[in-house]
C-alpha cells in the first residue's frame, strides 16, 4: 500500500504501514539470528576440530573484524522497527509491542547515509518507548530508492499534518 497522498487518507484511524512487510522481520529476527548461527556452528566446528576453544588472539584482523560485524548486527537489529502512520501519530512496533508516538513528538526525519534510501532514521524528542532512535526500511526500498527519498515523503506527511493542525488551533478548532 503506498503512502497516502492527503492528511484526509490518514485520518480514519488505520494504520497505514510505511515499513516493508517482508524485509523488516527479515532484518530484526532472521538475518540475526542467522548471523549468531554461523557464528556458533564456526565455534563449534574448531573446538570439536582441535578438541578445545579457539584462541581469539589468533584470530587478529579477522577476529576485530567479526567481532565488529557483530556488534553492527546487534545494535542495527536492537533499533530496527515497524513504522506506520496513523491520524497524527507514528506507529512504531517491536512486533512485541506497539507505541502510538504523535508527529510533534518526531524530532527529524533522515535518510541515512551508510544505506541511503534504503533506511530510514526517525529522532524523537523527548525519547519515546523505543528510544531517541528508531530505523526502518520503507516498502520497496531497493526500487523506490531509485526515484526518490522516502525520508522526504514522512517528512512531508508530517508537516502536512502540523501545518494544517497549526491553522485549526488559531481558531479553536479542535
Amino acid at each position: 500500500m503506498p503512502i497516502p497522498e492527503s492528511n484526509s487518507d490518514r485520518s480514519d484511524g488505520r494504520i497505514h504501514w510505511l515499513s516493508g512487510a517482508i524485509v523488516t522481520p527479515l532484518n530484526m529476527f532472521v538475518f540475526p539470528f542467522l548471523w549468531y548461527a554461523f557464528l556458533l556452528t564456526a565455534v563449534v566446528f574448531i573446538t570439536l576440530k582441535s578438541g578445545h576453544l579457539p584462541d581469539v588472539r589468533k584470530f587478529g584482523f579477522y577476529g576485530v573484524w567479526l567481532g565488529a560485524v557483530t556488534l553492527f548486527v546487534l545494535w542495527q537489529s536492537s533499533r530496527m522497527k515497524r513504522v506506520g502512520i496513523a491520524g497524527g501519530e507514528l506507529v512504531v512496533s517491536s512486533y512485541f509491542r506497539e507505541e502510538r508516538i504523535p508527529f510533534k513528538q518526531v524530532a527529524a526525519v533522515e535518510s541515512v547515509w551508510w544505506y541511503w534510501r534504503r533506511l530510514v532514521r526517525i529522532r524523537f524528542s523527548p525519547p519515546s518507548g523505543f528510544g531517541e532512535t528508531v530505523y526502518y526500511i520503507p516498502k520497496w526500498a531497493a526500487l523506490v530508492a531509485l526515484y526518490s527519498n522516502p525520508a522526504n515523503q514522512l517528512r512531508l506527511i508530517i508537516s502536512e499534518y502540523q501545518s494544517e493542525h497549526q491553522s485549526l488551533a488559531k481558531w479553536n478548532v479542535p
